[in-house]
């Protein structure tokens, strides 16, 4: 480890030990990268996402909260309505007379969890494919519902709606090759949707892919930052694009030849700089 590197780490020691921590100050050293070491970039990300609050002696308290907020959102949107586990302290709640599956009320308790049920999904579906080659995100959080992950549990929970759906881990589509028309008539959305909505995760590896979340977490206009890396991307082989043919130019953008995130970093903060 070298001393500028040591140095760098004293930085966001220094700044993450503020009783109240400086956002301004902290988003521009996060800006250049987040040391791994420590728990810092974990730590930093929750602050620059604001899940921690800035001061730092509410962390504690703001911690169970926000785990207790998540696992009464397990309790009310995932896990089926009606039903609940006698060994676990909760009363089963006979709803079938009033309010049923085929309810057509839009006030029914089930047609607000079949709507849920379509963005669970979905968000399932979106996690799966951001890095389907790793496992962590295929695996269980740290604080998980007990309820969800048991296997031997009598729920009709998410997780058990998502093992009887087509979608499993292994054939999620990986295919790059993208549209094959061979007319020279490249639209934003064959590639940028990619780009936009995985937050490049696809197009670098992941190391790459932390690098540059970094800097779009610490920036406060984030996404509009990252249309700039987009953009950044798009100048830096702006020249074999115009070179190359339909063929050749989808393979470019959505097989990204250029694998220095710094480079089209510097790039994008220059178009940020110029704007």
């Amino acid at each position: 480890m070298s001393s500028s590197y040591r140095s760098r780490i004293q930085e966001f020691k220094v700044a993450l030990s503020e009783e109240k921590i400086d956002l301004k100050t902290l988003r521009e050293l996060c800006f250049s990268g987040i040391p791994f070491e420590g728990g810092i970039r974990a730590l930093c990300w929750k602050i620059l996402l604001n899940y921690l609050p800035l001061d730092q002696s509410l962390w504690d308290s703001f911690l169970k909260k926000q785990r207790e907020l998540y696992a009464q959102f397990l309790r009310e949107m995932i896990i089926q309505p009606g039903i609940a586990k006698a060994n676990l302290g909760l009363s089963r709640e006979d709803v079938t007379l009033e309010d049923h599956p085929l309810n057509p009320n839009p006030d029914s308790r089930w047609n607000t969890y079949f709507k849920d049920n379509e963005v669970l999904l979905q968000i399932d579906k979106d996690v799966r494919r951001l890095y389907p080659d790793m496992a962590f995100f295929q695996r269980a959080t740290e604080y998980p519902c007990h309820l969800i992950l048991d296997p031997q549990n009598e729920y009709e929970t998410l997780r058990r709606r998502v093992e009887q759906t087509t979608l499993k881990a292994q054939t999620v589509d990986r295919n790059r090759s993208g549209v094959t028309n061979q007319e020279q008539n490249i639209k934003p959305q064959y590639f940028t949707f990619r780009w936009l909505t995985l937050l490049l995760s696809q197009e670098f590896l992941l190391p790459d892919v932390i690098r540059i979340w970094d800097t779009l977490f610490s920036d406060q206009d984030r996404f509009d930052f990252l249309i700039l890396v987009c953009c950044a991307m798009l100048i830096l082989i702006r020249e074999q694009l115009l070179a190359g043919d339909f063929t050749v130019n989808m393979r470019l953008l959505q097989d990204y030849p250029i694998s220095d995130v710094h480079t089209i970093l510097t790039k994008a903060k220059e178009l940020q700089d110029g704007s």
